[in-house]
This record gives C-alpha cells, sequence and structure tokens, in this order.
C-alpha cells in the first residue's frame, strides 16, 4: 500500500493511513515519486509515528547520488546461508516455470484506461506477468477505489473500510491482494487490514488483526507483513506463516514473492534480505557507491531471480554531520548467484523488473524501459516540464510488451494508462 501524496511517490505501498488532505491538489502541487512495492517499515501498529519516520528515511535513502553512479563491478554474495529445520515451513510456488523468450522492444504507444463510474483520476500500480491483468485505484469524490482491470475493462473492488484503500498486486489468474484502512475499534488500534481478491470474491486473510498484503504469485502463495514481522500466507484462506529473522530484528517486511517461492523484503528498514522455499534465507549483499561500500539497503521486487532496490550511504552521512540526507542508488540484484549492481540508469530507482531482468523508471526526467542495454523512452499523454513525475510506469509484462502506469493530460489530471511496445 504523505504531504501524504508527497510520501506516496516514494513510499510503496502507499501508506496504509487516512488521508487528511485534498488529494487532488496534493497531486498537482507535489509531485514525489513513488517507490514501486517496497519501502518496508517497522509496524502498522505504530503507523502515527512511523509515518513521520519513514517519511525521513524515504527522503534521505531515496536520493541521487552527488556524483552520477555508474554500473559498478558485481559483489558476490556470502555463500553461507542460515537454515530451518526442514518441514519447518514451505512457500508454494510454481514448478519448472521459465521466463519465456523475449526481444527487447524499441517503442512504445501510450493509450487512457477507463475507469469505473466516470471517474478521471486513477493509477495502475501492478499487472500480472502477461498484462492481461492491472490493479490499480480511482479516485472519486469520496475517498479511495479500488479496481482491477483486465484485457481493458475496469472493475470495482469493494474492500471493507473507511474509504481508503489499494489493491497492490495480481497474479494471471486475475486474483489480487491489498489492504483496506480500519479505523480504531477499541479493541484493536486503527490501521491496514490485509485482503484478498479470490475468484471474484473479497477475503480478509487469517491471522493478524492488522497488515498489508504485498504481492502474489501465480501458485496462490500471498507476502506480506503484520506490522512487525514478514509473513508468507500460502493461500487467500490459509493460515499465515512467520518468516525466520536473525536475533535482534526489530521488524521485517515481505515486499514480493517469485513464481518459485522465493520472497523478498527487508529488515529494519536498511537489511535487504532473501527467503528461500527451501528454507534457508539470508541478507542480499550490499555493493560499493562511488567507492564507499553501501550500509544500507532495501529490496523491494522480484522476478525470476531478479531483484531491484536500493543501497545508501546514510548512516555514513550521519556519522559525518551531514544531517541524514544520505547518498543512494538503484540496485538489482540476481538472488540465485548471490551479484549485486548498481544501476546508474535511473534518477532515483527502478520502479518494476520483469523476467527478463528489464526494468522501468524515470531516468533523465523522463518515463523510460531499459531492456538489453537499450532506453526506450515511454510518451505522455502531454507536455509537461522535465522532472515533474507526470508519468510514471509502474508495472511491465514478462515479455515487456505491455507497461501500465500514470501519466498526466493536459489538464494534469492523473490517468491510468498502458502502453503498448513492440
Amino acid at each position: 500500500m504523505p504531504s501524504e501524496i508527497d510520501l506516496l511517490r516514494q513510499l510503496d505501498p502507499e501508506p496504509p493511513q487516512p488521508s487528511t488532505i485534498d488529494i487532488s491538489r496534493a497531486i498537482s502541487a507535489g509531485r514525489r515519486r513513488r517507490v514501486h512495492r517496497g519501502l518496508g517499515y517497522a509496524g502498522v501498529a505504530a503507523v502515527t509515528t512511523l509515518a513521520v519516520a519513514g517519511a525521513a528515511v524515504a527522503v534521505g535513502q531515496h536520493h541521487k547520488p552527488t556524483n552520477a553512479v555508474a554500473a559498478s563491478p558485481s559483489v558476490k554474495a556470502s555463500p553461507s546461508k542460515s537454515a530451518l529445520p526442514k518441514g519447518n515451513y514451505t512457500i508454494p510456488g510454481t514448478a519448472g516455470w521459465a521466463a519465456p523468450e523475449a526481444i527487447p522492444p524499441t517503442s512504445c504507444t501510450i493509450e487512457k484506461l477507463a475507469v469505473p463510474d466516470g471517474v478521471k483520476m486513477a493509477i495502475v500500480g501492478a499487472s500480472d506477468p502477461s498484462g492481461s491483468y492491472f490493479v490499480g485505484r480511482s479516485y472519486p469524490k469520496n475517498g479511495y477505489q479500488a479496481v482491477i482491470w483486465h484485457n481493458g475493462t475496469p472493475t470495482k473492488v469493494m474492500l471493507p473500510g473507511d474509504l481508503e484503500e489499494s489493491l497492490q498486486d495480481v497474479n494471471s489468474s486475475g486474483d489480487a491482494v491489498g489492504w483496506s484502512w480500519a479505523p480504531d475499534s477499541g479493541a484493536t488500534i486503527a490501521g491496514a487490514v490485509p485482503y484478498a481478491y479470490a475468484d471474484g470474491k473479497v477475503v480478509k486473510l487469517k491471522g493478524v488483526a492488522r497488515g498489508e498484503a504485498r504481492a502474489i504469485n501465480d501458485a496462490g502463495a500471498i507476502a506480506g507483513e503484520d506490522g512487525t514481522h514478514a509473513l508468507v500466507w500460502p493461500s487467500a484462506t490459509a493460515s499465515p506463516i512467520q518468516l525466520p529473522v536473525p536475533n535482534g530484528t526489530k521488524g521485517a517486511t515481505a515486499t514480493d514473492i517469485d513464481e518459485d517461492g522465493t520472497v523478498v523484503g527487508s529488515l529494519d528498514l536498511k537489511v535487504p534480505y532473501v527467503w528461500f522455499p527451501d528454507g534457508t534465507y539470508q541478507a542480499l549483499p550490499l555493493p560499493t557507491i562511488d567507492g564507499k561500500k553501501a550500509v544500507g539497503g532495501r529490496v523491494f521486487a522480484i522476478r525470476n531471480g531478479w531483484a531491484m532496490g536500493v543501497a545508501d550511504l546514510t548512516e555514513q552521512s550521519r556519522a559525518k554531520g551531514g544531517g541524514g540526507a544520505g547518498d543512494g542508488a538503484a540496485v538489482r540484484w540476481n538472488v540465485r548467484t548471490g551479484d549485486v549492481q548498481v544501476t546508474g540508469d535511473w534518477d532515483h530507482m527502478a520502479d518494476a523488473i520483469n523476467a527478463q531482468g528489464w526494468q522501468i523508471g524515470i531516468s533523465k526526467g523522463k518515463a523510460a524501459l531499459i531492456a538489453g542495454g537499450n532506453r526506450v523512452l515511454l510518451p505522455a499523454l502531454a507536455d509537461h516540464p522535465l522532472d515533474s513525475l507526470s508519468t510514471i510506469p509502474n508495472a511491465i509484462s514478462d515479455d515487456g510488451k505491455i507497461i501500465a502506469g500514470q501519466s498526466d493530460d493536459a489538464s494534469d489530471t492523473i490517468r491510468a494508462v498502458v502502453w503498448h511496445c513492440k
């Protein structure tokens, strides 16, 4: 699932707390980019405090480096892994899945998506691997509305809650996951509640009073958290599995799940982490940025073993009295080999990654696809100043032919869009 919209463009999912400002005005006034499937935080239960703390982390750590970051040599992970006793947990995956062969696109066209009830303002936040299903939300006058698109046709998904809701991911069957805001009940404080949309029905996920569902794979396994612990629900109707973490960890989040059941996330907002379906788990390695060893990082997404996120020097900056501004860089990991590489193509970081390892995001102030070493610009609905972040791609299919996200029209209204690439 800050101004609220200022932080919506930096945190992912959009912060699970009710809005207190005029959404339309905030969006048009402050253009700060959101990070796809990303920034974990220590707990939904402490959301009031962490909304402020998380904002500081996002602003400080999603900075473009002072010097342009070129692709650095890969860094190998330690071969050692921590292991649980066999049978302690099993994460469902799709056996024998393989990425489709694909040729990098060279050009793309843009198209507006229809939105229920004639609402204009909407965004797409994620897609299934084929690009047939999209999920996101629209912005009617009375709040937020979760939406799922199938082959361009939109359907409202009626999540319970307090007019604040978001679908975060969808699989090839059209099953989706997300959260909805619940007010203080007296027994439970206000916060996000995790939901699945499976077989056309909304299902509250078991085992947690507050938390988020962030990702779902084609086997139906769901990754998320309860505010403190990284979780996997083996299915929309199953009880959650708490993923193991090292002693002393204060908070963990699971941000994405691969087709084979591999889960990625972060510990304490600074340790990128991976849990493998065989019961082993480990921290992901950190790269060198402009000659300095990164001291922290977060991983936001994974597809076919390719993971993406950020690494930063924030703690070093603070130690030197730098006020916590922090330099950082976009990072891509190969979790199967343990390689990590700084990717200097992005102004901040990539927004999504597909099975080929191709990425989308903002490059040199413009929405772009970087595939096979080529940079393909994604057209906008209307001309806007460079670096205005008026067009943001958030989802890409495995073959790279379908990209979805948002683009401002000539009236500065954010519209849900799809790019068709060839």
